[in-house]
């Protein structure tokens, strides 16, 4: 290849290959945790990291940045859960099959389930080669059903789909409709305990309200700037509906509401009532309680809840484990907005083992600093210079306007 083509091909290469790492203005960013992957990491393997509470104290949610020596890494961000690994084998019992010209049907019939568990999978065979498509009804009996979607099934060889996702379902009672000459069997089903998220939850001591005209109002320090994005309140009273306004400290100074709407009560419905918050909340925080020509109610307790999140991305080529960062902690910073192709798919987290990370300590950023190309100083420049060209604009009006009436002057004079 001649000495001419090689010059633009070596150059092309190294565009795309600057365009393709991002580097991170890391001085943008006040706060970061290095993070510490545990066992030995696969290249592009998947990496889970569980945000803890200085994250929702110190950052703006939206300015995570994962980084692997200074360049952007792409993430998904989701509630935690903790996934049941145990799952229970049960026979199905064939209440109804009914072969006709131009559909079969079947009626299966679960075992009952025993508290906090799930139905997942229906397991289904045949003797032989075949594929078919399947409407899947569940319901609690089997005289109606309620959920419905479509499966196709097929036996190629040594492929095949034997099971059928029943998507964590309590319905019992299954109903199939199959194409004919299907001759399906279900040799078994299998149940697992629910799934539960995560939660950190912090009580906080009530005072004594403010009262005013038909408002009761509860001030809560929160101190220890615990993160949290729901309310669960505790009454005495065990059946009540109130206008609740929930204001909170945003920053030094400001205030804003989230939360303001109608809740109600039941104390059937179990002993604390839940309020979900407009946005995570870390600093104090105030209740207000519109009782109208009603009487007063009487807080007893309140807890903080915040949702226990996990981070997900993809390791680097070499599977190396040095070199991770998180950085937060920049309010002017935008949401990442990442190729949905850059990072660990449901089914890939769901479907593979992911290596487990953890944060250290967090430390103030030492490359912190004000830069003139990122807010806020560009929005200062960018204000000084727009009010800096007003006025070289009115300077400008001002001595044509004085030119023209110096030249009016002259002309009247003479």
């Amino acid at each position: 290849m001649k000495t001419k083509y090689l010059l633009p091909i070596l150059f092309i290469s190294i565009m795309t290959s600057e365009v393709m790492s991002r580097p991170l203005a890391v001085q943008n960013f006040k706060y970061k945790k290095d993070i510490k992957i545990s066992g030995n990491l696969s290249p592009n393997g998947i990496v889970k990291l569980t945000l803890d509470e200085d994250i929702y104290k110190h950052s703006f949610y939206g300015d995570l940045r994962v980084t692997h020596n200074g360049e952007i890494v792409p993430y998904h961000i989701q509630n935690a859960e903790e996934v049941s690994k145990n799952t229970e084998k049960v026979k199905p019992e064939l209440l109804f099959s009914n072969k006709k010209d131009n559909l079969e049907i079947y009626v299966i019939e679960l075992p009952k389930l025993p508290e906090g568990m799930n139905y997942t999978k229906l397991s289904v065979n045949n003797s032989y080669d075949y594929e078919t498509s399947v409407t899947l009804k569940l319901g609690d009996n089997p005289d109606q059903f309620f959920d419905s979607k479509s499966v196709f099934l097929y036996k190629y060889g040594n492929q095949s789909t034997s099971e059928i996702d029943l998507g964590g379902t309590k319905h019992r009672f299954i109903r199939l409709e199959a194409e004919p000459g299907s001759d399906l069997k279900f040799p078994s089903a299998y149940r697992a305990k629910q799934n539960k998220n995560l939660y950190w939850e912090k009580s906080h001591s009530v005072a004594n309200p403010e009262l005013a005209d038909n408002l009761c109002k509860f001030s809560f320090a929160n101190e220890s700037q615990s993160a949290f994005q729901i309310l669960k309140l505790e009454f005495e009273e065990g059946n009540w509906e109130r206008q609740v306004t929930v204001r909170a400290k945003i920053d030094k100074k400001e205030w804003d509401t989230v939360f303001e709407g109608t809740v109600s009560h039941n104390q059937a419905e179990g002993v604390n009532t839940e309020i979900p918050l407009s946005r995570t909340i870390s600093r104090e925080f105030e209740i207000q309680i519109y009782d109208g020509e009603n009487e007063t109610l009487h807080l007893k307790n309140v807890i903080t809840v915040q949702p226990l999140e996990e981070v997900y991305f993809f390791a680097n080529n070499e599977g190396n484990k040095d070199g991770y960062a998180l950085y937060y902690g920049n309010p002017y910073q935008w949401s990442g907005n990442f190729d949905p192709y850059s990072y660990p798919s449901g089914d890939e987290i769901k479907n593979n083992d992911s290596k487990t990370a953890t944060l250290v300590a967090e430390i103030e950023n030492p490359d912190f600093s004000f830069s003139v190309l990122y807010p806020p100083v560009s929005g200062y420049l960018a204000t000084g210079f727009f009010y800096l060209g007003v006025a070289a604009l009115l300077f400008l009006l001002f001595s044509i306007l004085k030119t023209k009436r110096s030249v009016l002057a002259e002309s009247e004079s003479k």
